[in-house]
């Protein structure tokens, strides 16, 4: 059985392997911008995960969960330029914030954390779900936790990530009403938004990660 909660140390280790996955998914990333957008979102992710790695990996033993996600986005957004940088680093600092206090992340903290980093990015951005943007992963991967009172890690994880997986998916038939991509109309139709990808393969690799975390059987 997977591990019920994370501390410090262990969602250090997360998110390095969280960034060791974007940087396989780094021509996957830039392939879906190159349809809608400038191209650069494979390396903005990688870049900013790397940073986030090396940051992580500096600071002093004995920090706790929040100074761990406030430094993941302060490198993020320092490391990075364009929208995404700003937006996806204010999310990680507003985890951070509320996480304040908090020794470990179990399955309700998880759902305190992911509240607030749609609170974040709403108030960071201009969109709304339906706009076809990074928020219509991160408001489905809420939704699929709403109702969980007392979900463990893993499972609170697992539904987030199927969540943002069909929030990034339904991009795809979304016309894009803000960003570069809102210049092609319904020529965007078709191409999912990277950046909803992007959320989504984030959540995807931290459960994974957790997965691997269990006891051995042998």
């Amino acid at each position: 059985m997977a591990p019920n909660s994370v501390n410090a140390a262990a969602l250090r280790q997360m998110l390095s392997f969280v960034s060791e996955t974007m940087v396989r998914e780094e021509a996957y990333l830039t392939s879906l911008d190159a349809a809608i957008g400038d191209g650069d979102h494979g390396i903005t992710m990688r870049v900013g995960f790397n940073a986030i790695k090396q940051k992580l990996g500096g600071l002093p033993e004995g920090v706790g969960v929040d100074t761990v996600l406030r430094e993941a986005g302060f490198s993020f957004m320092g490391a990075t330029g364009g929208a995404i940088g700003v937006l996806l680093g204010k999310m990680l600092m507003a985890a951070g914030s509320a996480m304040k206090g908090q020794q470990e992340i179990g399955g309700a903290e998880f759902r305190t954390l992911m509240s607030s980093m749609e609170a974040a990015l709403i108030a960071a951005g201009k969109a709304k779900p339906g706009d076809k943007t990074l928020l219509d992963a991160v408001h489905a991967a809420n939704e699929a936790l709403a109702g969980d009172v007392q979900p463990d890690l893993l499972g609170a994880l697992t539904k987030a990530s199927e969540g943002a997986r069909r929030g990034a998916e339904s991009t795809a038939q979304m016309p894009a009403r803000i960003g570069r991509s809102s210049r092609l109309g319904d020529r965007a139709l078709g191409n999912p938004d990277p950046g909803a990808i992007s959320f989504a393969i984030v959540l995807r690799a931290m459960t994974a990660w957790l997965q691997k975390q269990a006891p051995s059987a042998d």
